[in-house]
Parts: C-alpha cells; structure tokens; sequence
C-alpha cells in the first residue's frame, strides 16, 4: 500500500512539475487533461474524491441545518476548506472536459480551442492553474498519508487483496476487480480466498466449498452444471488480470471443470 501510494504521488507531482515548465498552451491543457484523467480514473484517488465529496456534502448539511451564529461559525471553516477544494478542482476539470470532447471528435476545432484560451486568458490564469495543481495534489495527498499508515502493512507481500477497495496488488499492478458498492462474484471469490482463508491461502478451493460457505448455493449438488457459474468467474478474473498486467500474467488462478473442480493462486505469485 505505502509503494502504491507514493506511486501515486510521484506521477501526480510528475505532471505538476511537466506543466509548471511547459509554454506552449496547447501542450499545458494536455498536461491537465492527463492529470485529471489519472485521478479520476486510478481506483484510489478515485476513492478519495469521492470520500472529500462525502465530507463536503455533510458539511454543507451541517451548515444548512445551523439554526445560530455560534453552531454556525463552527463550521464555516470547514465549508471554506472543501469549497475551496472543489474550485480548484473545477478550473481542471474544466479544462478536461473540453480536450476530452477535442479528443472525441478526432479534429482540431480551432473556434473550440480559442474559446477555451479566452477562458483562461486573464493575466492571472497561469497562477491560478498553478495553485489548482497544488490545492488538489495537497488534499488528495493527505488522504493518501492517512490511508496508508492506517493500512496494514503490506509492502511485504507479493500479492494482496485490498477487498475494502476491491484492488488486487500482483507483479507490482494494481487491478481493480468491482467498482464501488458492487459485490461481484469475482469480488467474493477472491475476498474468500485472500480474507476468509488467508491462513491457508495455498490451498485448492473446490467449488462446492465456494458454492456453500460463500454464495449459499443450496443447489449446488443437484445442479448438473453448476460449477460452471464458478469456472466461469475464474475465467473472467485471469482475463481482467491479464489485461491489467499487460499479458505479463496470465495464469493467477489455476482451476479445472466439473462438480468436483476447484480454484488456487498460482505459487509463483504468492
């Protein structure tokens, strides 16, 4: 998690220092439109915004709900901080959107692209990106920090399984196995093999066990082809790990058909 986390942070602050020194405008706005892309797209900034949108929503309640100056005051701070946040952040995604939609059409649309110069044209405009980068990197590393000294530690390990986040860490990649709030089978699978059975996670997991003490699949024994729910799900984890690692791993989990098939962890990734 610490090795992740910095990873992260350095190609935050890679870009920062790339638009810092960069002149040509065109080329400053491609350098936003990849900061933001990484950030909106990487499973634990991801995360991270989501959690400082959670915070401002309830701040905003609180102020909202202030029925006197004095409860008030004590959170008008705090709705200072995050709204301060979100306009930083709303300068950069601004930008992105609009090379996004560039991007989209395949063709340099120069009435687009003047329009968005002027919109960030005034003699201040440069600074104020420059602060954006800052304020952003400055909150989203913070949490970074927290999540990471709070996070067992575990650099030590070849591979993980985060299942809070639903990231697998294998040969150095992070993969993310379910979005946010969704408990796919290849979560639970995976969860039951990494959380559930970490004392023995050497071992084979046969299907009927999977189908039992996970899915609760009364059903299993009498269904001619219910294990194919299970071999499928294996199926679907190697192609998403595989695609994630860029074919550098194409065998994590080692598992056969039929009623009496089961799942491992390749050893060589342990």
């Amino acid at each position: 998690m610490k090795a992740y986390c910095s990873g992260v942070k350095e190609k935050m602050l890679e870009l920062t220092r790339l638009f810092c020194v960069e002149r040509n405008i065109f080329q400053k706005f491609v350098i936003i439109y990849k900061y933001i892309t990484f950030i909106d797209k990487d499973p634990i900034t991801q995360g991270i915004l989501q959690r400082i949108f959670d915070d401002t929503a309830k701040v905003m309640g609180k102020a909202g709900d202030s029925l006197n100056e004095d409860r008030f005051l004590n959170v008008e701070s705090e709705v200072i901080y995050t709204n301060e946040f979100w306009a930083y952040y709303s300068n950069l995604k601004i930008i992105h959107s609009r090379m996004k939609k560039l991007k989209g059409c395949k063709v340099y649309e120069e009435t687009d692209f003047n329009n968005l110069c002027r919109l960030f044209s005034r003699p201040y405009s440069a600074e104020s990106l420059k602060l954006s980068f800052k304020v952003v990197n400055i909150n989203i590393f913070d949490h970074l920090d927290q999540d990471s000294f709070l996070e067992d530690d575990e650099d030590d390990k070849k591979t993980w399984f985060d299942d809070k986040k639903s990231i697998l860490y294998v040969a150095d990649k992070k993969i993310l196995i379910a979005r946010r709030g969704q408990d796919t089978n290849a979560h639970k699978i995976l969860k039951y093999i990494f959380k559930d059975n970490k004392e023995n996670i050497k071992d084979n997991f046969f299907f009927s066990e999977i189908a039992d003490d996970v899915f609760s699949d009364s059903e299993y024994k009498g269904e001619k082809n219910a294990w194919l729910k299970y071999y499928d799900t294996c199926k679907k984890i190697n192609e998403k790990i595989m695609i994630g690692t860029k074919n550098v791993v194409d065998n994590f989990l080692v598992f056969n058909c039929g009623k009496t098939g089961c799942v491992k962890i390749n050893p060589k990734y342990l």
